[in-house]
């Protein structure tokens, strides 16, 4: 509790508006796809590109979004992205055709780059480096807190049969705006970013320069893809699955325990992250999402269901519990917005994973998983030589760094 005291009011800020905000989302979004197939009658492919497209627009945005973060400050980006939100999402309450959900779910993946890169930078200027890794973690604690609380009010709000949900996501996005104007001006910051004018080439450029976090970017995609279907062909194969019955009620279970098996797992997995390296917790976590989906893939039970979630959140934790202090760590102070929106390139695995599981959903049924799920883990496994080889370019760079001063020092004895 200490140490919570301690941290700056806009950091708490964030903190406990992305727990209000989440649990608003966790009513609603991870009954996305199972209110498009049951409600709207939408194909599992027409399912897979709405929640793509979604993902899309948040990578075409990435760049920007975090450089719009350096150049016009936190709290800009974070207001306009806040009010998109809340637009967004009443709009989605009063829409029914394949095109109009399409292009809110766009617009909802550019409300993401606008304000999240924004939202994480934020935590890093107003919390000193020792601090961060609690920040960051407490952050992730918040989401699935969220996580666990969110669905069982959905099915008490019959979340998937009723567009009701839309509206309170949106009253909360409202309330967590107005809290965000409040708090930054009551306690003013100088955002040393905010208004220089920093060249969206810049993003671009740092991907060129700095190797190993381009291959760490690009590995991270893969686990991300393998993410990604567990909320997107995960809640499809359950409803429309003969093998199991309760599809929907299983699934809020299955939320549940992975947001539950988080708030477990966090701490010790993140004590293993501190101990070796962000990039071996984050390798060693797609390989274990890998392994929960080929699992999925051969389920005949309930609670052969229930172990796979398990070892799938334990994947997922390893994976996103360090990927910010991945970033931080790479980020140069004067671009850290820059580095936190290119790590928003991951949704190239958001977005490609849901369409590639509503096809092979598609191609296969839902009663023939070992294809599908098998599939989607072989690819998930692709990450996993990107990050060794990152691992290796980046450790190589660091000694190099270090034996650079020693270098200098001997060269100036030597003129001496």
């Amino acid at each position: 509790m200490q140490r919570i005291r301690q941290l700056h009011p806009l950091t708490l800020g964030v903190l406990f508006g992305t727990f209000f905000s989440r649990l608003g989302t966790f009513i609603t979004m991870p009954f996305f796809a199972i209110y498009m197939t049951t409600v709207l009658k939408f194909d599992p492919v027409d399912v897979g590109w709405v929640l793509s497209i979604s993902a899309i627009a948040s990578l075409v945005m990435s760049f920007i979004g975090g450089t719009l973060s350096d150049r016009y400050g936190r709290r800009a980006m974070m207001l306009a992205g806040t009010i998109g939100f809340a637009i967004v999402f009443i709009a989605l309450a009063q829409v029914e055709t394949f095109w109009a959900f399409f292009t809110l779910s766009a617009l909802n993946g550019v409300c993401r780059s606008i304000f999240e890169p924004s939202a994480r930078a934020l935590i890093s200027d107003t919390t000193d480096e020792a601090n961060r890794l609690f920040v960051f973690n407490i952050r992730y604690a918040m989401i699935n807190i969220a996580a666990a609380i969110g669905p069982g009010i959905a099915l008490l709000l019959s979340a998937g049969n009723t567009s009701a949900t839309f509206y309170i996501t949106a009253f909360v996005y409202i309330v967590y705006g107005g809290m965000i104007g409040i708090l930054f001006k009551r306690y003013p910051i100088t955002e040393t970013h905010g208004g220089k004018k920093v060249s969206f080439g810049a993003t671009v450029r740092l991907l060129r320069t700095d190797i190993a976090f381009t291959l760490a970017l690009a590995g991270i995609i893969f686990g991300v893809f393998g993410y990604s279907q567990f909320n997107s062909t995960l809640p499809q194969f359950l409803t429309e699955t003969s093998l199991l019955e309760g599809g929907k009620t299983l699934y809020a279970i299955l939320i549940t325990i992975n947001a539950i098996t988080v708030l477990i797992v966090q701490y010790p997995i993140m004590k293993f992250g501190v101990k070796t390296s962000p990039l071996v917790s984050i390798t060693t976590g797609i390989a274990t999402v890998a392994v929960g989906l080929f699992i999925i893939g051969n389920v005949s039970s309930i609670w052969l269901m229930v172990v796979a979630m398990v070892i799938f959140t334990c994947g997922e934790v390893m994976m996103f519990t360090m990927t910010d202090i991945l970033t931080d760590r790479f980020a140069k102070p004067e671009l850290r917005g820059s580095y936190f929106g290119a790590m928003g390139l991951t949704s190239i695995g958001q977005s490609i994973g849901p369409i590639a599981g509503g096809h092979l959903l598609s191609l296969y049924g839902a009663d023939r998983p070992l294809p599908i799920f098998g599939i989607l883990a072989g690819l998930t496994l692709f990450g996993i030589p990107l990050l060794l080889l990152s691992q290796r370019i980046h450790r190589a760079s660091t000694i190099e760094e270090l034996e650079e001063p020693v270098k200098l020092s001997n060269d100036s004895q030597q003129n001496a």
